[in-house]
């Protein structure tokens, strides 16, 4: 059995959906989350839900924090975020849904109908992980190596061992990490409240095939070892030399990890939103190092509010791909992909943020699995499926070995090898290895370093195929690491065969264990780390985030998952959970230090409802607090608030038609845009002309998506996949069509003050393309914040937005302007 620890995922299905009743929306769960893609539009992309690839989707609603990846690290972000109601959250994940707190389904023959799914039920572990029904479940883009990285909800904590282990306060310090030791033990704590731990897995108490501990702690405890409560804190700051009960994530016999304990909490806020088979593709940027969205399957676009954040929760072998994608990366990278087909996310008019380590610096855990085999074992092969232990399982409250994922026994040494100490862990394991997995009197014990000195570095090769060994190996990779496997295996066979056991893995001579070592290097852990480590050492010329965990280059870009960790310690799973606690702390303060205060409202109308025109809602306990929500959304023009859930804005494009509503409080922002749309043309399509296409339950919606584009002038919204916008670059010809809704933009907006040949230096916070700098007042005035512009001709024209006019350069062609 091979331990996976961690998420490598992102990537629509769509888990809870925003279902418009005339003025407000509602989350709720869809009947089938799956998307199809839209029919209306030509040369769809191959994956699932991806739209045109031309296409550049918009989205009605903004996100003050979107994480990519739903693996420990994101999940246990998002649902610290989302705490906070007047913060929105999105995630976006690669796979389906996985637990039964998902809306998983996926359930053995033994568990339909029992509410539970194989990914919820320990003794499942073996019997997912490395089986070809599952494929859908793995991570398929790493094209050098056969891995099972999780790509569902929850990554790998959703189909890993679940093996829970808390680092020495020691480690933290060591490795030059940002925060410090205290810190990281409260936020452990504090993790702790949601989800279980415990190293007595089936909910009676009793430890279950145990003949493999028994012998293994007397050969440890012959040499000097001692017993411990494995995550007890005198044990986890001295670790060498110790062993006890392995210790898991489990709770009331089944799997207790992110998807259930963190998403559990969280499925119920009306701030978060799920999305399942979504897979990111790049980072979308504005000069300066802002991100301002992200884009997924192909060109589908989800926008930053203008306070948001990304957290990179992809984990280690796929954040470093999206940042490289997202033109973010070492230069020869960018290079490599510049210009080729399939990658425009390194193409974006913001240029290039060059970053020398993204990718680099990679470890995983080096492993060989020893087997053995002793006249006082007896084999538990949870492959084998035995059915005594289900029924006891299934039947007797989710007690026995099934309550369990294998693993029996930890135990721990540290000591210099050629100079360098090397951390050494082993794991017992229930069964033997590979061709001993059958013999009734086999077990394993997995031979671990856990702080390799070997790294490799992650990349796109010649081909552009993403690579996890693109350069170098992690494994064996300096002689040195090889000689500490080979001493402590040496170490390990001669403890075990003076207890009775027999070596089956080789010869027990230190000759032939030495051989059968090195015979085996490349096994993976699957416990990467360090591809963009964060460091609060500014000196550090290999770090690749900054002490606020936030990737270097970028301002609002936060790392929250393995790829932080600059060295390896223990199964990192858990560190990688409290990565994930302390990238929202970060990605929280950004928040709260960019949420503009400025805003101003026209004089609140009381029991008046502006009617229709919404965009979202959001949370709020007075009106008033309505105004600097609806300025930090954008399209937003003007609000309803009621109490409906303890006070709600009702977020709107427009003031529109208005009716009198008792408790009703409603005002508009000012120094908006006045612009509007024709009236709506009730069963008529506009033929033609197709610039994108956006989701919206109403084709009122439309009016203010379409706006917020430069190159849109009109649509038409059909019922397609619960309601879309089919944006338009001009009316062009139409037809008659049942349901389908169209109208044209109208604006009464004044015009921009266009300067010549005059550059407006600095106060950047986006940009759009314009084929005309007269095309960027409408696209400033869609964009929140946005009060003067520079228009160029940079890649057939584009619109520099800026939030505030500032000192004026002379540039030949260049055109400025005000609103």
């Amino acid at each position: 059995a091979v331990q996976h620890h961690r998420s490598e995922a992102f990537l629509p299905s769509e888990y809870r959906r925003n279902h418009h009743s005339r003025t407000r929306f509602l989350l709720q769960r869809p009947q089938s989350p799956s998307w199809s893609p839209p029919m209306r539009l030509s040369s769809l992309n191959c994956l699932a839900g991806a739209l045109l690839a031309l296409t550049s989707v918009v989205t009605a609603q903004t996100y003050d924090a979107i994480v990519v990846g739903s693996g420990p690290g994101g999940l246990v972000a998002a649902e610290y975020l989302s705490r906070d109601s007047s913060v929105s959250v999105l995630i976006l994940e690669a796979g389906p849904r996985s637990l039964t707190a998902t809306g998983g389904t996926d359930s053995p023959d033994y568990a339909q109908g029992r509410g539970i799914t194989k990914f919820d039920i320990p003794g499942e572990y073996d019997n997912i992980i490395y089986n070809g029904a599952n494929e859908q479940y793995r991570v398929e883009w790493v094209s050098d190596a056969y891995m099972w990285l999780g790509k569902l909800v929850g990554g790998c904590s959703s189909i890993n061992a679940a093996l829970y282990f808390r680092p020495p306060d020691s480690y933290v310090t060591n490795m030059q990490w940002p925060f410090s030791a205290a810190q990281m033990v409260s936020k452990m704590n504090e993790n702790e409240q949601l989800h279980g731990h415990t190293d007595r897995p089936s909910p009676d108490g009793v430890w279950y095939t145990q003949e493999g501990y028994s012998i293994v702690s007397r050969a440890l405890l012959a040499r000097g070892y001692t017993e411990r409560t494995i995550n007890d804190a005198a044990a986890r700051n001295s670790k060498s030399r110790t062993f006890g009960h392995a210790p898991f994530t489990f709770k009331n016999g089944k799997r207790d990890t992110p998807a259930n304990a963190f998403w559990g909490q969280m499925s119920g806020r009306s701030n978060v939103r799920l999305l399942t088979g979504a897979k990111v593709d790049y980072i979308l940027r504005a000069s300066g190092g802002k991100a301002t969205g992200v884009v997924y399957n192909g060109g589908t676009q989800a926008l930053l509010s203008t306070r948001g954040t990304v957290l990179m929760a992809a984990g280690a072998l796929s954040t470093p791909k999206v940042l490289i994608q997202s033109g973010i990366g070492p230069s020869s990278q960018l290079n490599l992909l510049n210009g080729r087909n399939g990658f425009p996310g390194v193409s974006q008019a913001a240029g290039w943020v060059t970053n020398a380590n993204v990718g680099r610096n990679l470890f995983d855990t080096n492993v060989v699995f020893a087997s053995f085999s002793h006249p006082q074992m007896s084999s538990f092969q949870y492959k084998n499926r035995p059915s005594w232990a289900i029924n006891q399982y299934m039947n007797q409250g989710f007690t026995g070995p099934w309550s369990s994922a294998g693993p029996t026994l930890i135990s721990y040494e540290n000591y210099d090898v050629q100079g360098r100490t090397y951390e050494f862990q082993s794991t017992a394991l229930t069964n033997g290895f590979g061709e001993f997995y059958s013999r009734g009197n086999a077990f394993t014990l997995a031979l671990y370093i856990n702080n390799p000195e070997a790294r490799a570095a992650s990349g796109f090769d010649g081909n552009a195929n993403w690579r996890a060994f693109n350069e170098g190996t992690p494994y064996f990779g300096t002689s040195r690491d090889l000689a500490a496997l080979q001493s402590y295996a040496q170490r390990t066979v001669s403890a075990m065969v003076a207890q009775g056991a027999t070596f089956l893995s080789a010869g027990s001579d230190d000759a032939s264990v030495a051989n059968w070592v090195a015979a085996n290097r490349g096994l993976i852990t699957h416990h990467f780390g360090g591809s963009c480590y964060a460091s609060s050492n500014s000196a550090d010329t290999r770090r690749c985030a900054d002490e606020r965990l936030r990737v270097i280059g970028m301002t609002n870009v936060f790392v929250a998952d393995a790829s932080a960790m600059r060295d390896g310690t223990v199964n990192p799973y858990g560190f990688v959970m409290y990565i994930g606690r302390e990238a929202a702390d970060q990605a929280k303060t950004y928040i709260a230090a960019n949420t503009g205060t400025s805003a101003t409202c026209s004089t609140a109308e009381n029991n008046i409802d502006y009617i229709g025109n919404d965009l979202t809602s959001r949370t709020s306990s007075t009106a008033s607090g309505c105004c600097s929500i609806c300025a930090a959304t954008s399209g937003c023009r003007a609000y309803s608030w009621n109490n409906y859930n303890g006070g709600t804005c009702w977020l709107k494009s427009a003031k529109g038609s208005t009716q009198s509503k008792s408790g009703v409080i409603s005002a508009t922002l000012n120094g908006g845009s006045t612009s509007t749309c024709t009236t709506i043309e009730e069963n008529v399509d506009y033929t033609g002309n197709d610039v994108g296409n956006a989701l919206s339950g109403t084709a009122e919606g439309c009016c203010s998506i379409c706006r917020a584009r430069s190159d849109c002038k009109a649509y038409t919204w059909t019922n397609y996949n619960t309601g879309t916008c089919w944006l338009k670059s001009v009316k062009g010809a139409f037809t008659t069509k049942t349901g389908a809704r169209s109208a044209q933009i109208s604006s009464t907006s004044p015009t921009c003050t266009l300067v010549n040949n005059v550059d407006y230096n600095g106060n950047d916070i986006g940009n759009s393309p314009s084929a005309a700098a007269s095309g960027c007042c409408d696209s400033c005035r869609a964009r929140s914040g946005c009060r003067a512009f520079t228009w160029t001709n940079y890649n057939g024209g584009t619109c520099w937005l800026k939030s505030q006019q500032g000192p004026g350069t002379t540039v030949a062609g260049a055109v400025s302007g005000t609103i």
